[in-house]
């Protein structure tokens, strides 16, 4: 059981084996002759008379309940424990219930080297950072999401892609409201080279950081503030929100601090206190909506399960 702070109780996840089972490899059909009811079979005598049961085949397959993403294939047994492990969602009397899966991106070179990245560098998923795009995007299989939302920024973009592919039939949508906090004169500077003035930097990183716990309107030299940030993060929720008024199952791919801002202004009402949620690369946190009941509710934050069992580490939150 994870907790995100100590005054707030968070659901759990139960932890699935350390390696996920293995998709069987693909073979060929292979063609027998031999006898077949009484007569020589050949393969265009074999062809017609299995013709009528491949076509029952095909039809069952296009009417039977569709997984991963509507593709009509069943999805890992470990995807089918996330989802069943999660809480239904109940809509209320006056309104559908909505389930919002919020997810870090994948790693980059950038994170490993303790570069910061903000909102003005576009950097790319590193081949870590691929690899738990499409370890989230597995985990995810079972749960029925309609919609695919991301930052604009390619990092977050291409994990968004991995889930859409699981997805395929869902809306895939791109808002710059989701794109990461705006660090400022901080952005692009090395905060972990070893150097005096990364120690310098660094300090003055974890001090802004400091003051935001305190001071909504603390922000980072040049960069936004966290009232400016959680704002335009619940501006894109709710324009999202309002532009799929039938979807109840979302997911939106963001960045390491506008996801902890938004998240601890929906859940807890105030920005200032995202300090004790975590969110490590493809980190997913599942929060419901329904305003008949209390409003927006915490599932599960920061599972990292997915990663933590294949020994993806998580890189750096910038």
């Amino acid at each position: 059981r994870q907790l995100s702070d100590t005054h707030h109780r968070q659901s759990s996840v139960i932890t699935s084996p350390r390696n996920a089972p293995s998709r069987p490899p693909h073979r060929n059909p292979t063609v027998h002759t031999g006898i077949v009811g009484g007569m020589q079979s050949t393969p265009a005598t074999s062809r017609r008379r299995y013709a009528p049961l491949l076509a029952l085949v095909l039809l069952l397959l296009i009417a039977m309940p569709k997984s991963a993403g509507g593709m009509g294939v069943g999805v890992s047994e470990r995807a089918q424990r996330f989802a069943a492990n999660l809480p239904p969602l109940t809509p209320s009397q006056n309104h559908r219930g909505v389930r919002i899966y919020l997810l870090r991106h994948g790693m980059t070179d950038w994170n490993r080297r303790g570069l910061v990245q903000g909102a003005g560098h576009d950097i790319p998923l590193n081949e870590d950072g691929r690899a738990q795009a499409i370890y989230a995007a597995e985990e995810l299989a079972a749960v029925p999401i309609t919609v695919v939302a991301s930052s604009h920024l390619s990092r977050a973009s291409e994990t968004a892609d991995a889930v859409h592919a699981v997805h395929p039939a869902a809306a895939r949508l791109v808002n710059e409201g989701f794109g990461e906090c705006n660090y400022g004169d901080l952005e692009g500077k090395c905060l972990h080279d070893g150097s005096e003035e990364a120690r310098r930097l660094l300090d003055q990183f974890d001090q802004v950081s400091l003051d935001m716990e305190g001071d909504v309107n603390a922000g980072y030299p040049g960069g936004e503030t966290a009232q400016q940030v959680a704002t335009r993060a619940k501006k894109a929720l709710w324009k999202l929100l309002d532009d799929c008024p039938e979807d109840r199952h979302i997911c939106i791919v963001g960045h390491g601090r506008i996801n902890r801002l938004l998240l601890a202004n929906l859940l807890y009402g105030d920005a200032t206190r995202f300090a004790p949620i975590e969110q490590g690369n493809t980190a997913i946190s599942v929060f419901d909506y329904d305003p008949g009941k209390d409003g927006w509710a915490e599932v599960v934050l920061n599972y990292c399960s997915h990663t933590e069992d294949r020994g993806a580490a998580s890189g750096g939150c910038y």
